[in-house]
């Protein structure tokens, strides 16, 4: 069985896959190149255990989340939530999430990269290939940097006020936090700035 990156497939959307794949290994603002992976970790750990119930937080489930403390219990919760059973997200259930995280913009960057693994994983799955290996973990340092004017006001999440899908706005507020769903959607999808463009803004 081959990979993406062996398949044949179109080159924008191989080239695609790997930008992601290495991307995802990149230190962000938030997480280190290290703790990222942890996450690509546990959405797959999570996929394997897709019969653990919503209500269960699998940081409480003996041997089923990492053993390690590269990711608080919070982190790991919310990636199984999100892998596994993103229709039953509520308000009450983020603001317990974020209160476990250093910061509303940690969760927006782990959501970038979770749904990122998820969308590459399914791919693979259905085309019945091999998960893609990430990049080598980047061990500098999250950088720390903010998105100025960022705030709550439509999402839960701080936000930007941009034009676009709400799912580009809800990712706006971390830099660089649309990157790879900007890189995956292009060749998956549509190019981004084509998703509203017939649209008329006033």
């Amino acid at each position: 069985m081959s990979t993406v990156l062996e398949s044949g497939f179109r080159s924008d959307l191989v080239e695609a896959h790997e930008t992601a794949a290495g991307l995802i290994a990149a230190s962000g603002p938030w997480w280190s190149g290290v703790q990222r992976l942890a996450m690509l970790a546990e959405v797959r750990r999570a996929r394997a255990h897709s019969d653990l119930p919503p209500w269960q937080a699998p940081s409480s489930a003996e041997g089923l989340a990492g053993s390690d403390d590269t990711l608080p219990p919070a982190a790991v919760d919310a990636i199984w939530r999100i892998s596994n059973h993103p229709g039953t997200l509520t308000r009450a259930w983020y603001d317990a999430i974020v209160a476990g995280l250093p910061s509303p913009e940690h969760y927006v960057e782990l959501v970038a990269v979770t749904a990122a693994v998820n969308s590459l994983d399914r791919f693979a799955e259905i085309m019945d290939l091999e998960l893609l290996a990430p990049g080598p973990a980047d061990h500098r340092p999250p950088s720390r940097a903010r998105v100025e004017g960022a705030e709550v006001t439509s999402h839960w999440v701080p936000t930007v006020p941009i034009r676009g899908a709400n799912v580009q706005k809800a990712l706006s507020g971390v830099v660089g936090g649309r990157d790879l769903w900007a890189v995956l959607t292009r060749a998956q999808y549509v190019p981004p700035e084509a998703l509203m463009g017939d649209l008329e803004w006033n």
